[in-house]
């Protein structure tokens, strides 16, 4: 896709991976409709986009609301006419044992990181197909290829991300729409800090954004992975179940309150 003059939506726009992409969209040419809760962050995205001499416009919107879903579309609507892409990228950490969770805490993770995805994603989609063209992401993550002792709920909600954009890459092809999902490894964010992971597994934030962009420009669907050298984990999961299995074992058995 050609990014010059496209209309773009990022979710969670307002920090980490969700700010870096739209400033790098915005440098790319594209018009960024900016996402957020926190409307004075993203005032402050926009201010150095404008800086940059980019576009943008700052619509505050919990992704878990459906009126504000509804009321994103309608701005986007109103301003542009159109949609060219979507980053669903909004998404919150559920980090620890299922029974260290609340139920309102695993409700929030749910909500925000599964049905904020496919809600979204709904109401945008008509925009897309009335014109038979658009490109969907949605930032998934690692955990959503491995089991991940000590984060079940987490994992469980980027696995369902993972399958959704899947499944969803295959009902839209044939009808002009690429739906693409990122999954990034260890990236340290506001969100994410990564406090207790090896320095040398931990990625600059910015490495996912740029493989968020080029993924828009060369149309690369329905999967990629960040870094890319870790794609080769699957196989290793696929191909040799035992062993993967008595890895994932062995690192459980490291993890405070888990048996394996």
């Amino acid at each position: 896709m050609e990014l010059e003059g496209a209309v773009a939506v990022v979710t969670g726009a307002s920090s980490g991976f969700g700010e870096l992409t739209a400033k790098r969209l915005a440098k790319r040419g594209a018009t960024v409709v900016l996402a957020a809760r926190r409307v004075e962050r993203l005032e402050a995205v926009a201010d150095q986009i404008g800086s940059r001499g980019g576009r943008s416009l700052v619509v505050g919107c919990d992704v878990t609301s459906l009126a504000d879903l509804q009321e994103l579309r309608d701005r986007v609507d109103e301003a542009f006419g159109r949609c060219d892409v979507l980053v669903n990228n909004a998404g919150v950490a559920g980090g620890g044992s299922l029974e260290s969770l609340s139920p309102s805490t695993i409700e929030r993770v749910v909500r925000v990181n599964v049905l904020g995805v496919m809600l979204c994603t709904r109401v945008f989609l008509p925009m897309m197909l009335e014109r038979s063209r658009g490109h969907i992401v949605n930032v998934a993550s690692l955990a959503g290829r491995f089991a991940t002792p000590g984060a079940s709920v987490y994992g469980a909600t980027k696995h369902a991300v993972v399958a959704f954009s899947e499944a969803l890459y295959y009902e839209l092809r044939p009808r002009g729409i690429r739906v693409t999902s990122v999954n990034p490894g260890f990236a340290r964010t506001e969100g994410f800090p990564q406090t207790h992971v090896p320095r040398l597994l931990v990625m600059r934030a910015d490495r996912v954004a740029r493989a968020i962009v080029r993924a828009i420009e060369n149309d690369r669907a329905p999967e990629v992975n960040v870094p890319r050298g870790l794609g080769p984990l699957e196989a290793f999961r696929v191909l040799t179940p035992p062993l993967y299995r008595w890895g994932v074992r062995t690192v459980s058995r490291r993890l405070p309150g888990t048996r394996a």
